[in-house]
């Protein structure tokens, strides 16, 4: 299986200097009881990862984060 099992799904990948979204949308989906985890590949890609079953809710939250910032 793949990292954390096949109940988790990679929602956003960023790097460079975008790489600080992903830990401000990890929070984002926390603070709206969404359960989230980031992974750190190599020196500066980070993904944010949700469960399968909660994709959608993870696409609205972006879009609402995105629009904040």
């Amino acid at each position: 299986m793949g990292l954390f099992g096949n109940r988790w799904v990679a929602v956003r990948t960023e790097s460079g200097a975008r790489a600080d979204d992903i830990d401000r949308l990890d929070a984002w989906f926390k603070s709206h009881g969404l359960k989230s985890k980031v992974t750190l590949e190599g020196n500066d890609v980070k993904r944010v990862h949700v469960r399968k079953n909660d994709t959608a809710r993870a696409a609205e939250l972006m879009a609402s984060f995105d629009q904040e910032r």
